[in-house]
């Protein structure tokens, strides 16, 4: 079986008892497993002359399972054990380190601005990720109400000017604020 199928059969697995809040894009109540797949999707079609680099089999496959550290019990460093170094490491530095949990005396914009700053130094590889994980969260985010969802538009605009990765993610992590913005006006 090869590394990406593998990566999938193990994020459906990790992720099968979780459910997704709904949105425009989303019905609510969806298993999680649509998120991940949809972002693998999104990598695997990215056009790598677009890009500064080569979209790899270990890029799709840390796509497939960029939160399972955030959002299951899988503990690091079991995706190094499983799937190597590579899709380890690009997982890590996808998962977010500023939580309330980890950071609990600063406020939520204080700890989003440190992710947004430790994410601007992680590889280009987890910023390309990173920026289609933002794109697949600004398509169902309107679940949480219009409130929430014009603080995750400022917390998306952020990281789209300091994920430098892909220009073209960037514009589109910004148009897809701008509309929504439209949207809850």
């Amino acid at each position: 079986m090869g590394l990406i199928r593998e990566a999938a059969l193990a994020a459906r697995l990790l992720h099968s008892q979780q459910k997704r809040a709904g949105g425009k894009l989303s019905v609510s109540g969806e298993p999680y497993i649509f998120h991940p797949m949809r972002v693998a999707g999104m990598v695997t079609l990215l056009e790598d002359n677009f890009l500064p680099l080569a979209i790899t089999d270990g890029m799709i496959a840390a796509a497939w399972l960029h939160d399972v550290y955030e959002d299951t019990a899988l503990l690091p460093p079991a995706i190094n054990r499983s799937f190597g170094d590579i899709v380890g490491g690009y997982v890590e530095e996808l998962t977010n380190r500023f939580t309330k949990e980890a950071y609990p005396t600063m406020n939520r914009k204080k700890r989003k601005k440190a992710e947004v700053n430790r994410l601007s130094e992680v590889s280009r590889q987890a910023q390309i990720i990173k920026l289609c994980d933002r794109l697949d969260n600004l398509q169902t985010i309107n679940a949480k109400g219009r409130k929430f969802s014009l603080i995750y538009c400022d917390e998306s605009e952020a990281l789209a000017h300091a994920l430098v990765a892909s220009p073209q993610l960037q514009v589109s992590v910004l148009l897809v604020t701008q509309q929504l913005r439209e949207q809850l006006a």
